[in-house]
């Protein structure tokens, strides 16, 4: 029996760090869909992301907080990196005049990935550093003490 619940706790973890993988991806894809439409950067919402991933966490993982504080940040990180990614081939595609479709096939993961870590430099990084910050506070294991 100890070892059932064992591994439904091993895969609760799973599953928990997949859907906190995967809703800060989301989160970036809106943070890039908002600034595709605004054209605008929208640095400051690197602290929406940040809170959002963090409060993920803390629902996703809920038997293991402190996992889930280390996992905020690094989810925030690389949610953030994926969407100057995004953003990068837009810039590719707006700059050829090919559809976005085309130009993410066509440009390739390591030259948006190099694009991408270039664009993550001065404020934009602080920014970014603070929404991971956020983050780790939104997934603490604050503890429920009774007055």
């Amino acid at each position: 029996m100890a070892s059932g619940s064992r591994a439904l706790a091993w895969l609760d973890t799973a599953f928990g760090t997949f859907n906190v993988l995967l809703g800060a991806l989301a989160l970036a894809a809106v943070w890039a869909l908002l600034s595709m439409l605004t054209l605008r950067f929208l640095a400051p919402l690197a602290l929406l992301l940040g809170l959002g991933v963090g409060l993920l966490a803390r629902l996703s993982l809920p038997r293991s907080r402190v996992y889930a504080a280390i996992l905020a940040p690094l989810a925030c990180l690389a949610a953030s990196y994926y969407q100057q990614m995004l953003l990068a081939a837009v810039r590719v595609a707006d700059t050829l005049g090919l559809p976005l479709a085309t130009a993410l096939r066509d440009s390739g993961l390591v030259l948006l990935s190099l694009l991408a870590r270039i664009a993550l430099e001065g404020t934009l990084m602080d920014w970014i550093l603070a929404g991971a910050a956020l983050a780790v506070f939104a997934a603490w294991p604050f503890s429920r003490r009774a007055p």
